[in-house]
């Protein structure tokens, strides 16, 4: 047991001293700051013909970074691009703002269609009988969502109030959808 006590003890004083010469190296190695001395400036040693090829080769590293997002061109240049490029159509770009745009116009015209139905519903809700407004005035309702999702599907269909689309082929779409509701009016007066 005291073999055990003596060996850990030497252990012991020996890492204390290992660590005192760690202290004492990086103490001798490292650097000293003295404020009133003047900082010494780095040697610059350069071999007069290194220096123009490491400079051209930087300039060459930072063109070719800078370069990276560049498109890349034909270096044959030809006629029959710029031709192709002249004789094109400036395309039409869409944007997230033309669909709401559009889904607001469907939505709208929808109603619009279904104005007469929508009133109804409204007058049942606000002056209907006790019965229509505890039932929620659901003949009313349902006469008027299967007007405004028909119609709503249909202009969506046709592409209603498209950027592409002109203001006559829109006027021809919202005739339809008059039409559509003039059918759906007679299908229903049929039940």
């Amino acid at each position: 047991m005291s073999t055990n006590q003596g060996s850990a003890r030497d252990y012991i004083r020996s890492y204390v001293k290992e660590a005192s010469l760690e202290d004492d190296y990086l103490k001798s190695e490292q650097p000293q700051y003295d404020p009133s001395k003047p900082i010494p400036s780095a040697p610059s040693v350069v071999d007069e013909k290194a220096a123009p090829a490491t400079t051209s080769t930087a300039n060459q590293q930072q063109e070719t970074t800078f370069n990276i997002h560049l498109p890349t061109q034909n270096p044959i240049p030809s006629n029959e691009n710029e031709q192709e490029r002249i004789q094109e159509r400036p395309a039409i770009q869409l944007t997230a703002d033309d669909f709401k745009e559009q889904r607001k116009d469907v939505h709208d015209t929808a109603l619009t269609v279904c104005v007469d139905l929508h009133e109804q519903l409204l007058n049942c809700f606000q002056h209907g009988s006790w019965w229509d407004k505890a039932k929620m005035c659901e003949e009313q309702k349902q006469k008027f969502w299967h007007c405004y999702n028909n119609q709503k599907r249909f202009l969506k269909d046709v592409n209603y109030k498209s950027p592409l689309n002109t203001t006559e082929e829109d006027e021809r779409i919202l005739m339809a959808a008059y039409k559509l509701r003039n059918k759906l009016d007679q299908e229903q007066a049929a039940k």
